[in-house]
């Protein structure tokens, strides 16, 4: 990692407040996302998750692995960033991406639940308000990472499919699944 990123393992705490800035929100596109991110915005938005496809979420392939990414608007913002009297806000809030609930907290590797990062960017750090990362977030989403990231491997290393073919494949068989994770709250669908 680059040296904006600190290195936080289990047990250990930082000060951190959101303070609603946006920076996370506009320095992207970057935010990578699973299967079920992808079922979790569909639904919240009320709509079948391949009206996402271009418009709200595109694929990056690298090295043979088609990767799901939100899209971002041409100056970098997220295509899901609005700004409500100034304040800026996620359109998407309650189906927001995994990695958007765990930020400025980072992860660092499935195979490692109890180190993480700290985007030492970020404006809310260091404020008077100690906060313990979030754990139980961070293995949620790398159950859900491996779950996608498996399928998503054998169906283009194992299957011979080729990148893009394989993604909307995960995505379809992860549907079920989705609604199942426990990340998935009741909450009302919204028309974008």
């Amino acid at each position: 990692m680059s040296l904006h990123y600190a290195r936080l393992r289990f047990g250990e705490k930082t000060h951190f407040t959101c303070l609603r800035c946006g920076q996370c929100c506009t320095r992207g596109p970057n935010v990578g996302l699973t299967a079920y991110d992808v079922h979790r915005i569909a639904r919240y938005l009320g709509v079948d998750w391949r009206e996402l496809k271009g418009k709200y979420v595109v694929a990056v392939i690298a090295d043979m692995v088609a990767v799901p990414t939100l899209r971002g608007t041409i100056d970098g913002k997220c295509v899901f960033l609005e700004y409500l009297d100034g304040t800026p806000s996620c359109r998407i809030y309650p189906a927001r991406p995994m990695r958007c609930r765990l930020y400025p907290f980072m992860p660092y590797s499935p195979g490692n639940t109890e180190t993480i990062y700290l985007d030492t960017c970020c404006p809310g750090l260091n404020t008077e308000k100690e906060a313990e990362p979030p754990w139980k977030c961070l293995k949620e989403y790398y159950v859900e990472a491996k779950r996608h990231y498996a399928k998503l491997y054998h169906l283009v290393f194992q299957e011979g499919c080729e990148p893009l073919e394989a993604l909307e494949k995960t995505i379809e068989d992860c549907a079920g699944e989705a609604q199942q994770t426990p990340t998935v709250k009741t909450f009302k669908t919204r028309q974008l």
